[in-house]
């Protein structure tokens, strides 16, 4: 069970109360939380998804979410490690509520995984931001991300 605490959140495994706000936001229409794909989620689905990031390592599924929380414990969004191989990840984030956006919550976890990746010995992180995503753009830079070929930005330890 991982729980990194920053000034402002939490970062934590998923566990068996999260599959309901995850099956949320994974089906939201107006903002999904992977956007290129169109297909919506079952309950049986999320909750598959989250018993497999409980029993199985990152280096086993190669996938590593976490909830981004309040420190009084609202789930505010959650951040992502994928394409896990050792020495390189991608990384993806949501702040699901608009409400919650622009207040830090976002810059903060971002760190916070990029720290834990650096913990894990990561050497590389990257992430595929559109061009039109200037508000993630932003936030990536200011974490330390730099823009590469096409809409990947990376970070290297």
């Amino acid at each position: 069970m991982i729980s990194i605490k920053g000034n402002r959140v939490v970062l934590r495994s998923v566990d068996s109360s999260d599959v309901d706000t995850l099956l949320l936001w994974e089906n939201a229409n107006n903002e999904p939380l992977y956007g290129i794909y169109e297909e919506r989620y079952s309950h049986e689905d999320i909750a598959r998804f989250v018993e497999l990031q409980q029993r199985y390592s990152l280096a086993e599924t190669e996938q590593l979410r976490l909830m981004i929380c309040s420190h009084e414990g609202e789930r505010l969004g959650c951040v992502d490690l994928t394409e896990y191989d050792g020495r390189k990840a991608a990384v993806s984030i949501i702040i699901h509520d608009s409400a919650n956006r622009r207040r830090g919550f976002a810059g903060e976890a971002l760190r916070l995984v990029v720290g834990y990746a650096e913990s894990l010995g990561l050497q590389y992180l990257c992430a595929t931001i559109l061009p039109e995503n200037l508000a993630s753009i932003s936030l990536f830079e200011k974490v330390g991300f730099k823009k590469g070929e096409g809409d990947v930005y990376f970070l290297c330890h």
